[in-house]
């Protein structure tokens, strides 16, 4: 049996019914008759779409009348027995919700206005859609929100139990739906919303970008729980906590309450030319220019996190983003030896701005890494490129844009970069004195009149040899 059914007016109630306190009654399977005494009770008889008997599918009924109270939280359920009979007594309306779902044969039944007068269903084919969903950060809220966690259709009684992280697989009607994600202890609920998270942050949720068809599959992205920063109130707290907005942590007297993020960032590593993609190392990179770099003498690359078993990585949002944007690097090891790298898009910072969830920013392609044998001559006088005085007393911040790739070296010397990122990347050079470059930046001095940028066309597993460029000092007022 196919359906039609407006999800608009349940999608609200049923947000907090799948993830509230649901008191599972069981109904008692007996070989009866498939019709019904009374408005007491409601049996019948489940066959799959072959006509044999559904054994061990799952009845679950919903009242229709009480849906819209976002407070009602019971649902009962049962399971057919080996003649595919269920049973429920003490039905306290004569319409409901009916769904039946059987995983063994990915086969379910759903009747948005069931009645006591429905006892022979017949299943049909499910749609699937599958997922991962993880756990961002055990101490993202101000209590312990366990593992547990409930995978559920808006509006409609289908929902699964996961253990982040983990996979699930959902069965559900063909059509298009609204889901949703949450914690599924409802005391864990209740603790969070005390604490002043808020409904939105607590229910997550995504809408399907198409209609599934009855025996189609969807295979989503990973989905990341966490809080919302913004969804906190201290005054909620006990005792009331001092926040330093400098710093990322809010402390409470002795003991210290983590801060939560704002928004959280995902992507996903394109495996297809790859024996494996898990384990891929992940860096977020937002000194696009390396100035905070130009102390030292090499730049660590800092293991953020790495990908799953399927290319997929997720990490909090980077709190402050100094300039338009951001990116993401990759590496990928056998051993010891990097072997494949990486480069993300440029992330804007403006779509950060309102995040309450996590924020993709696509698929990257790794591929072997690249390398340049780069030497900067030091130029005193624009009319002659070949002087090369003094090239000691001047150093210079050598780099790839966006990249954890940054030395200083001083002038006339030649230095290799490796394990860059292949593809059409700028080389960017400036003075190696950072009381220079501070200097210039609080003078307001236009970025680009001390940063020098050349376009380099890498190329996968090779490298430039020898490529020369000319450095005339800055001058600063």
């Amino acid at each position: 049996m196919r359906l039609a059914t407006s999800l608009a007016a349940l999608l609200s109630a049923f947000g907090f019914w799948a993830c509230s306190n649901n008191d599972f009654v069981a109904g008692t399977a007996t070989q009866t008759e498939n019709t019904v005494a009374s408005l007491d009770t409601l049996k019948g008889e489940v066959h799959h779409k072959n006509g044999t008997k559904a054994k061990g599918a799952v009845v679950r009924m919903v009242l229709s009348s009480k849906w819209e109270d976002a407070g009602w939280s019971d649902f009962r359920e049962t399971e057919t027995d080996s003649l595919g009979r269920f049973l429920f007594t003490n039905v306290p309306a004569d319409t409901f919700q009916l769904a039946v779902i059987d995983s063994a044969s990915s086969e379910i039944l759903y009747l948005p206005e069931a009645s006591t007068e429905d006892d022979s269903l017949v299943l049909e084919a499910a749609a699937k859609v599958k997922g991962f969903l993880t756990l961002g950060d055990s101490a993202l809220a101000p209590v312990s929100v366990g593992s547990h966690f409930k995978v559920y259709v808006s509006g409609i009684p289908f929902f699964e139990s996961v253990f982040a992280p983990g996979a699930f697989e959902l069965l559900v009607p063909e059509g298009s739906w609204t889901f949703g994600f949450c914690p599924g202890d409802p005391m864990v609920i209740e603790k969070l919303q005390e604490s002043g998270i808020a409904d939105s942050v607590i229910f997550r949720s995504w809408k399907m970008s198409k209609a599934l068809k009855s025996g189609e599959s969807l295979a989503l992205d990973s989905l990341v729980w966490g809080a919302n920063k913004k969804g906190v109130s201290a005054e909620n707290d006990a005792p009331k906590r001092e926040v330093d907005q400098k710093d990322t942590t809010a402390k409470t007297g002795t003991t210290e309450a983590p801060a939560v993020p704002k928004a959280w960032i995902s992507g996903q590593v394109d495996c297809s030319n790859l024996d494996r993609c898990d384990s891929v190392e992940v860096m977020v990179i937002t000194d696009l220019f390396g100035f905070g770099f130009a102390n030292g003498l090499t730049l660590e690359y800092d293991i953020q996190a790495r990908t799953d078993t399927l290319g997929r990585w997720w990490l909090p949002a980077p709190e402050e983003v100094p300039y338009d944007s951001f990116r993401v690097e990759y590496r990928q090891r056998s051993g010891e030896t990097v072997t494949n790298v990486g480069l993300s898009r440029y992330v804007k910072k403006s779509e950060l701005e309102g995040a309450k969830d996590t924020l993709s920013i696509g698929e990257a392609t790794l591929d072997k890494y690249s390398w340049i044998s780069v030497g900067v001559r030091l130029v005193v006088d624009q009319q002659d490129n070949q002087q090369s005085e003094n090239c000691f007393m001047n150093s210079v911040v050598l780099g790839i844009e966006g990249t954890s790739h940054f030395v200083r070296t001083v002038t006339c010397n030649m230095y290799v970069l490796t394990y860059l990122p292949s593809g059409m990347q700028k080389l960017i050079f400036y003075s190696g004195d950072p009381v220079v470059v501070s200097a210039l930046q609080e003078a307001g001095t236009p970025q680009y009149s001390y940063v020098s940028t050349v376009d380099q066309n890498l190329m996968a597993g090779n490298g430039i040899k020898e490529l020369w460029l000319t450095y005339t000092p800055p001058t600063v007022k």
